[in-house]
């Protein structure tokens, strides 16, 4: 038989006794259905992230609607309008009539500015968000899948990655090397682009980005990771990793949960 997500007291009164192991009571009273997450798939909470979508989707909507108002306009036409109206100024006309005309052609330069810095602005506005929902998101799932610290990690994957806009109007998101190249996936007989959690598990197995990530560090009375060292139960770290604001942020939590001091190395 199928099984709930999750249930009810009196529901799970009435499940047979070999079931009900396989749920977890909430603060709430409610029972909650223990599924193991693999791969891409887990038993997830979705209601706020949906709301979040919902939210960009309509502001999305709006955004489009404000640009309604520029179809239909030709730039190269519009131009050639104003080029005439200015002939018009060149004309031998004299006192008010021209006045008239120097003050109808300001104006609709100021308008055509007007509305041209407009769109501009409201485009590089949906550009920004675009690129928070892909870039921002992927980022921070990939991290939390892979126990990491997101306020110490998330700059540098952002630093990593950038989003492009291809041919046919799709945005993607890539990510480069220092260079600017895309890189590939490292992936065993994959030759697309390298992608944001590909880029994470790789941060993880560096020596300074380690501390960052939970389970990384050796324990004892040796060294922890990322240069921190235990000496008569002090945690202590170089003066070269000091100076790296990720290590000693990542060497200060440590020991903070080891119950532990944080002391710099003489030398």
């Amino acid at each position: 038989m199928s099984l709930a997500a999750i249930i009810k007291q009196e529901a799970f009164d009435k499940l047979p006794e070999a079931i009900r192991p396989e749920y977890k009571k909430q603060d709430d009273g409610s029972y909650l259905l223990d599924v193991t997450p693999v791969n891409d798939f887990a038993l997830e909470n979705v209601k706020g992230l949906k709301s979040a979508l919902s939210a960009e989707r309509a502001a999305k909507d709006t955004a489009l609607g404000g640009l309604k108002a520029f179809e239909g306009l030709d730039a190269q036409a519009a131009r050639a309008a104003l080029e005439k109206i200015k002939n018009l100024g060149e004309l031998p006309t004299e006192g008010k009539v021209k006045e008239q005309i120097e003050a109808i052609k300001k104006q609709l330069e100021d308008k055509h500015k007007g509305e041209l810095s407009a769109k501009d602005t409201l485009v590089s506005k949906l550009t920004k968000q675009l690129e928070k929902l892909l870039v921002e998101s992927a980022a921070m799932k990939a991290i939390s899948e892979n126990k990491g610290n997101i306020e110490l990690l998330l700059p540098h994957v952002r630093n990593n990655v950038r989003m492009k806009q291809l041919e046919n109007g799709e945005f993607v998101v890539e990510v480069v090397d220092k260079d600017g190249v895309v890189r590939i996936s490292p992936a065993t007989g994959q030759t697309g682009n390298m992608s944001i959690a590909e880029l994470v598990q790789e941060m993880k197995t560096k020596d300074t980005y380690a501390p960052a990530f939970e389970g990384t560090g050796a324990s004892g009375s040796g060294a922890t990771g990322g240069g921190v060292k235990i000496q008569n139960g002090v945690h202590v770290l170089s003066q070269a990793d000091a100076k790296d604001p990720l290590k000693y942020r990542a060497a200060k939590e440590a020991a903070a949960k080891a119950g532990s001091q944080l002391q710099i190395a003489n030398s």
